[in-house]
């Protein structure tokens, strides 16, 4: 199992520090980069991580896109 803690530090809605863990089973590793569901425990919003084949995140979007296979809750 692979855990990997990402430092990419602010939800794009409220602007507040996030921290969130992606295993490779919460991607789909057909597809990169990659749409991870966020919601940010603060302000309750989701927005869309995108990681790449290393699990880094390379950018994010305010809203839903598709593609994404799982949610994730910030911590």
């Amino acid at each position: 199992m692979v855990i990997m803690p990402l430092r990419f530090n602010f939800c794009p809605h409220c602007e507040e520090k996030i921290i969130f863990e992606i295993e490779m089973k919460d991607i789909n590793s057909s597809h990169y980069p990659a749409p991870v569901y966020i919601v940010c425990k603060l302000c309750h919003k989701l927005s869309t991580f995108y990681v790449d084949s290393f699990l880094r995140v390379s950018y994010k979007e305010l809203d839903k896109k598709t593609g994404g296979i799982t949610t994730i809750n910030t911590q």
